[in-house]
């Protein structure tokens, strides 16, 4: 497995290892916790000297035109700017800086979009099929996947590293899988890129084979599929149940059970499981046929086409039985 390693939103208590390679058995250690709001300036200060002194292999990119196929299996690269790279553009004339807010403080973290991908677009409560590096800013490695791996961006309650789970969701998969030159199903114009982001974002205080506690993390990568993940298979789709919208789904609790709605088989606590108070629906269309017609309160969880062209939509229904306004689900009345 990753070194990713799962925690709850809400707390820094480990539940799980996503990407290590660590045994089970392996002591988990925490740093004497720092004040976050003092780390933050710290590890943006940080990330701003990495970005004014360093460059990626914009070169072996074609990006007059990303989305061309010489870039689906470019892998990015960074090095210092100095020497024979003194002319190089510094990454920081490149990202798109982002800003979020978790455990109530205000974070920056800094995206290097190469290509956003022609294909699906997903939520940060989904599964990705990507390669990937993990770097520290001194570009010591600490994870390569060099084939594809599947990473659930949250699951049963816990999420993958914040800065991971919000930047990955801003590339999307590639638009098309084709037969490549050896012979081998090649996915086309894929997302490439790379998340930038502070300790806060990442381990924090925690400990972590080659990973120094209160260590800003770079991840750089080529994105290749999503699964749409419903974590408590009750017929929604576990970005559905963001409620709030917030892009956190441990905050959204309907029936105050202490598990939240993503991973509550009954969200409203009235005894009838979710599954039941959802109704779910598969529409197959041939080529050339017309879009059927949906119900006001029915949502298109997924649309597929395959390679002959035969579309499969998945929905689900919302209902609400006694027209007070709130489905079903969510109504304990």
């Amino acid at each position: 497995m990753m070194k990713f390693i799962k925690f709850a939103l809400l707390t820094l208590v480990v539940f799980t290892s996503v990407f290590s390679c660590k045994s089970d058995d392996d002591p988990v250690a925490f740093a004497i916790l720092r004040d976050r709001a003092e780390q933050q300036v710290e590890d943006d200060a940080a990330l701003i000297e990495f970005l004014n002194t360093h460059f990626y292999n914009y070169d072996d990119f074609d990006l007059v035109n990303p989305e061309s196929v010489a870039n689906d299996n470019v892998r990015i690269a960074f090095d210092t700017i100095a020497g024979v790279n003194a002319d190089k553009i510094p990454l920081i004339n490149q990202v798109e800086e982002r800003t979020t807010t978790y455990f109530d403080i205000e974070y920056k973290y800094y995206i290097l979009k190469i290509r956003e991908g022609g294909g699906k677009s997903y939520s940060n409560f989904d599964e990705v099929d990507l390669v990937y590096h993990g770097q520290l800013l001194d570009l010591e490695t600490f994870d390569l996947r060099l084939t594809r791996t599947q990473i659930p961006l949250v699951n049963a309650g816990v999420s993958t590293v914040r800065g991971f789970q919000l930047g990955l969701p801003e590339f999307k998969t590639p638009e098309a899988v084709v037969e490549g030159e050896n012979g081998f199903l090649q996915p086309r114009n894929g997302g490439i890129g790379a998340v930038f982001m502070p300790s806060g974002m990442g381990y924090f205080n925690l400990s972590q084979p080659g990973i120094p506690v209160y260590s800003p993390l770079i991840f750089s990568f080529n994105l290749y599929d999503v699964v749409y993940l419903d974590t408590d298979f009750d017929g929604l789709l576990s970005s559905m149940e963001d409620l709030d919208g917030d892009r956190d789904v441990a905050d959204d609790d309907t029936d105050g059970d202490g598990i939240p709605d993503f991973s509550d088989t009954d969200d409203d606590g009235d005894g009838t499981p979710t599954a039941n108070e959802v109704v779910q629906n598969t529409y197959t269309l041939n080529s050339g046929d017309t879009e059927p017609t949906y119900a006001a309160n029915e949502i298109i969880k997924t649309r597929d086409t395959d390679a002959a062209g035969v579309t499969t939509i998945r929905t689900v229904v919302l209902t609400d039985t006694d027209g007070d306004g709130i489905p079903d689900y969510l109504d304990a009345n």
